[in-house]
C-alpha cells in the first residue's frame, strides 16, 4: 500500500473534520477492527484517522452515488484494503441530517454497487483503470 494518510486526529466532540465540504466523519465501534465479531457489520482494517482520509478524498471529490444515497470510496486504483475480509471499497450513507457527522464502512461491489456513472466517473479521472473498472462493474471488487 502506497497511500499516505493524514495524521490527523479526533476533535474534542470525538469527530474528524471538517472535510473543505464543511462535513465530519465519527468512527463508529462496531465497525472498527478491535469490534466485537458481528457477522452482520463489515470491519476496517484502517486506523480511524485512515477512515477519515477515505471519506474526504470521496467527500471532497464528490463521489455520491444517488441510487445508494451516499458517497463511495476508491484508493490508489483499488491497491488499499480497506476491510477485514480484503474490501477495497467503502461507502457513507448521506446523515439524516444535514448536521450530523457521516460514519461509513468497507464494502463489495457485489453487494454495494457505486453507480454506473459512479465508476465511469472514476474511469474517466483515472482513479482506477479499465480492468478496476470492469471488476466493479461486474461486483468482483
Amino acid at each position: 500500500m502506497n497511500y499516505k494518510f493524514s495524521k490527523i486526529k479526533l476533535n474534542k466532540d470525538g469527530l474528524f473534520g471538517p472535510t473543505k465540504e464543511n462535513h465530519f466523519y465519527k468512527p463508529v465501534n462496531y465497525h472498527n477492527k478491535t469490534a466485537a465479531t458481528n457477522h452482520h457489520k463489515t470491519t476496517w482494517v484502517l486506523k480511524q484517522n485512515e477512515q477519515f482520509e477515505v471519506f474526504r478524498v470521496s467527500d471532497e471529490s464528490k463521489w455520491f452515488c444517488k441510487n445508494r444515497n451516499g458517497l463511495f470510496s476508491i484508493l490508489d486504483n483499488g491497491e488499499v484494503i480497506m476491510g477485514a475480509n480484503e474490501e477495497r471499497i467503502s461507502f457513507f450513507p448521506n446523515p439524516v441530517n444535514n448536521s450530523d457527522p457521516y460514519h461509513g464502512y468497507p464494502v463489495n461491489s457485489g453487494e454495494y454497487e457505486p453507480s454506473t456513472e459512479l465508476v465511469e466517473m472514476w474511469l474517466k479521472d483515472k482513479i482506477i483503470d479499465y480492468r478496476i473498472h470492469i471488476k466493479i462493474l461486474k461486483g468482483q471488487i
